[in-house]
C-alpha cells in the first residue's frame, strides 16, 4: 500500500508540478525572450563618459544578443550596453521591466530619459590623484517602469562589470505589472531564505546525529545541507548584508558554493547508494573536485571570464544528473525499500533545471523560476530516503545490542563468577572487556591432592567475533579435562581443536600447574606473555617467559613445560596483553618493567588489597576512565606462610 502511494506521488504529482513551472500561463508576466529584439554592444570607457540613447540609435555597432551570458570570452572592456526598442505594453496599463539574479547597471535609458540607477560613479578628489568611486543607489529596486512616451523608443541599459561579476543579464527581463514584479521579488527572496534555512536546520539536525551515530552518511549529509543553505540565502543576499552594499561578496558566496553543492550531493549519494572503490558515483565527485579547482581558479584569477565557468558547470551538471537518474534506477530495479524516492528526487532536480537553464539561454520562451523548487524536492527524497536507511540500521542496531547484550550474559557464565578460595593460597581477579563482550578468558581447577591448574588465555582482537572464539577455547579446555594436570598435553589438545574451528583467529594462553605437597609449579605457554614470580625468601622478582606457538594456527604443534620450585609466601602475577599495551595521553605504553615495579610497590606495602593497588598504579600512569583499548585480565597468587 505504501509502495502504492509513491508510485501515485510520482506518476501524478510530479508531472503536474513540473507542467506548471514550465508554462506561463499561470503567471502575470511575460518573459522577454532574447532573440525578440535584443541587440548589444561593448563599450569603452571614453565611450560610457559621453554616453546619449539619440547617438547610440544611429550606432550600427549593435549585434543581436542571443544568451544571457554575453562575456563567454574575455572582453577589452568592462561595459555594455543592451538595448531593445519598446513597440508593445503587451495589455498592461503601466508597464514595467524587472531585472533578476546577477544584474549590474550603471543607468537605464528610454529615449532620452534616465529611468532607474542601480549603481552611479562618484568622482572625488584625492590629494594625490583623481578617482571614481562606484557607490551603490540605496534607492534602487530592480523594476523599470516605462511610461507611455518610451513606446517606440530603445531601452538601453548600460551594464559594468566589478572583477569577477558576469557582464550582462543573467536572466531575461520580465515584462509585467510593478504590483505583480514587487510580488515576485519577495516571493524569489522569501523562497529562498526559506529554503537555506530549512537546509541549514537539516544540516544542524543531521550534525547532531552523526555526533551521536558517527555515521559517515550523517557527516556527508550535513556537508550537503549546510552548503546548500548557505548557496540559498546568499541568492537572497542574506536579508541585506551583503548585498545591498556590494554585490561582490554574495556572489563569491554564491559561485563557491555553487561548484560545490554537486560535490558533496555527490559525495552524500555515493555513501548511500555507493559500492566498491572505484563506483561511477564516486569517480563524478572526485572529477567534480578537479573541475572546481581549476575553473574557479582560472576564473579568479580573470584568465576566463566566470561566465564562461559557469556557462561549463552548468552543461556539465546536466549529465550527471541523467547519471544519477540511472544510479537511482538502479537501486529500483535491485529492490532497495523506497528506492523510488531516490528516482523522483533526481529526476524533479534535472527536469526543472533544464527548464530554468533552457529558458535563461533563450530557448524555450518561458520564465526560469523553478530550479530552486527541484532542488528543494530532491533534498526532501535524499533525506526521507537517507531515513529510512538509518531507521532500518538503528532497528538492526538495537536487536544487535541486544544479541550482544546475550552474548555477554553467556560469556560471563563461561567465566568463574569469584575466585576460588584454595587453603592455603589467595587469590585475585580482574577482568575488563574492551567491549560489552571480550577475547579474555580463565579458569580455575582444584585437582585434588593440594594440586591445581589455573588457565589464563587471550583471542586476538576484541569485540564479539573474540569472545566467540574465547568460548570455543574454554569448550576445548573443558573437553580435554583429562589433561589438566599435564600442562604440554592440555594445549597441544586444545590447539587441535581451534584450528579446525577458529577460522585462523589465534588465541595465545598459560596454563599453570601448581603442586603444593612438592612446592614446585609447572607452566606451559602457547604464545602468552610472561608471568611475574615474587620469592619471598630471597626477596627477588623474576619474570618467567615461557615459549610457545599461539593455538589455533598449524595443526600437530607440542608445547614444552618448564618446572620451577616456590616457597610459601612467594606471590605470582598473571595477565593479558592489553594491561601492557595500554597507552597514556603521550602514547607511551605502561609496559612490563611498569607492572613489575608496580607490583613490587604492592609487596612492599603489604597492602590488604593488592589487586586495587596496581589498578592505581595503572590508572594513574594511562589516566584511563573508560573501557581500554583492549581486554584486560589480571590474576594475582599469594600462596600464603
Amino acid at each position: 500500500m505504501e509502495r502504492t502511494y509513491v508510485k501515485t506521488f510520482f506518476l501524478i504529482l510530479l508531472p503536474l508540478f513540473c507542467f506548471t513551472s514550465c508554462f506561463d500561463s499561470l503567471l502575470p508576466y511575460k518573459s522577454v525572450k532574447w532573440s525578440h529584439g535584443w541587440e548589444y554592444r561593448f563599450l569603452s570607457e571614453e565611450e560610457l563618459s559621453y554616453f546619449q540613447p539619440a547617438i547610440e540609435d544611429l550606432s550600427l555597432g549593435y549585434q543581436p544578443y542571443h544568451i544571457p551570458y554575453v562575456s563567454l570570452e574575455k572582453p577589452n572592456h568592462k561595459y555594455l550596453s543592451a538595448r531593445i526598442r519598446f513597440r508593445d505594453p503587451i495589455g498592461y496599463s503601466e508597464p514595467s521591466l524587472l531585472f533578476r539574479g546577477l544584474v549590474t547597471f550603471f543607468d537605464a535609458y528610454c529615449g532620452e530619459t534616465k529611468l532607474q540607477t542601480q549603481f552611479f560613479r562618484n568622482s572625488t578628489m584625492e590629494p594625490s590623484s583623481f578617482q571614481d568611486v562606484i557607490v551603490y543607489n540605496r534607492s534602487f529596486i530592480p523594476i523599470i517602469h516605462l511610461p507611455k512616451e518610451c513606446l517606440g523608443n530603445h531601452i538601453y541599459i548600460v551594464f559594468f562589470s566589478d572583477g569577477i561579476l558576469p557582464l550582462g543579464f543573467s536572466e531575461p527581463p520580465l515584462y509585467g505589472d510593478p504590483t505583480n514584479h514587487h510580488k515576485a521579488i519577495a516571493n524569489r527572496t522569501q523562497s529562498f531564505a526559506s529554503l537555506g534555512f530549512l537546509f541549514l536546520i537539516l544540516g544542524l539536525f543531521s550534525f547532531y546525529l552523526f555526533e551521536r551515530r558517527r555515521k559517515k552518511q550523517l557527516l556527508a549529509f550535513t556537508w550537503f545541507s549546510s552548503i546548500s543553505g548557505i548557496h540559498f540565502l546568499s541568492q537572497s543576499g542574506f536579508f541585506g548584508l551583503f548585498y545591498y552594499d556590494s554585490i561582490l561578496p554574495s556572489f563569491i558566496i554564491f559561485i563557491s558554493t555553487l561548484f560545490l553543492i554537486p560535490i558533496s550531493c555527490l559525495y552524500f549519494f555515493d555513501q548511500l547508494v555507493g559500492a566498491g572503490r572505484w563506483n561511477v558515483i564516486r569517480m563524478l565527485w572526485q572529477f567534480h573536485i578537479l573541475f572546481s579547482i581549476v575553473i574557479l581558479s582560472l576564473a579568479f584569477t580573470e584568465t576566463i571570464s566566470m561566465s564562461v565557468g559557469i556557462v561549463t558547470f552548468i552543461w556539465l551538471c546536466l549529465p550527471t544528473l541523467i547519471i544519477q537518474i540511472i544510479v537511482a534506477w538502479g537501486q529500483v530495479v535491485a529492490k532497495k525499500p523506497k528506492a523510488i524516492l531516490l528516482v523522483i528526487g533526481a529526476s524533479a532536480l534535472f527536469i526543472l533545471n533544464a527548464h530554468d537553464i533552457l529558458s535563461s539561454l533563450g530557448i524555450l520562451d518561458s520564465v526560469p523560476r523553478s530550479s530552486h523548487w527541484g532542488f528543494f524536492i530532491f533534498v526532501i527524497c535524499l533525506t526521507l530516503y537517507g531515513e529510512n536507511l538509518f531507521r532500518n540500521s538503528e532497528i538492526k542496531f538495537g536487536t544487535l545490542q541486544k544479541e550482544i547484550v546475550t552474548a555477554a550474559r553467556i560469556q560471563s557464565a563461561i567465566l568463574p563468577p569469584s575466585p576460588p578460595r584454595w587453603e592455603p593460597m589467595d587469590i585475585n581477579v580482574y577482568y575488563q572487556p574492551s567491549h560489552e563482550v571480550g577475547g579474555d578468558f580463565y579458569d580455575f581447577q582444584a585437582l585434588g591432592g593440594r594440586k591445581f591448574g589455573i588457565l589464563i588465555a587471550d583471542v586476538v582482537g576484541h569485540g564479539l567475533g573474540a569472545s566467540i572464539i574465547a568460548s570455543l577455547s574454554k569448550f576445548a579446555f573443558f573437553q580435554h579435562y583429562k589433561h589438566w594436570s599435564n600442562p604440554s598435553f592440555l594445549l597441544s589438545a586444545m590447539n587441535e581443536d581451534l584450528v579446525k574451528k577458529s577460522f585462523g583467529r589465534f588465541t595465545t594462553a598459560t596454563y599453570f600447574h601448581i603442586d603444593l605437597e612438592s612446592q614446585k609449579f609447572m607452566v606451559s605457554s602457547a604464545g602468552h606473555p610472561s608471568f611475574f614470580h615474587w620469592k619471598a625468601e630471597s626477596k627477588e622478582l623474576v619474570e618467567i617467559k615461557p615459549k610457545g606457538k599461539p593455538l589455533g594456527i598449524l595443526p600437530g604443534l607440542t608445547y614444552g613445560e618448564e618446572e620451577y620450585p616456590f616457597k610459601k609466601g612467594d606471590q605470582f602475577l598473571f595477565y593479558t596483553d592489553g594491561l601492557t599495551e595500554e597507552e597514556n595521553g603521550d602514547r607511551l605504553e605502561y609496559g612490563e618493567k611498569r607492572l613489575a615495579k608496580s607490583f613490587l610497590d604492592t609487596i612492599a606495602k603489604q597492602s590488604l588489597d593488592p589487586m586495587g593497588n596496581i589498578l592505581e598504579n595503572f590508572h594513574y600512569f594511562t589516566g584511563l576512565s573508560g573501557a581500554p583499548h583492549d581486554d584486560i585480565t589480571i590474576i594475582h597468587l599469594h600462596v600464603k606462610a
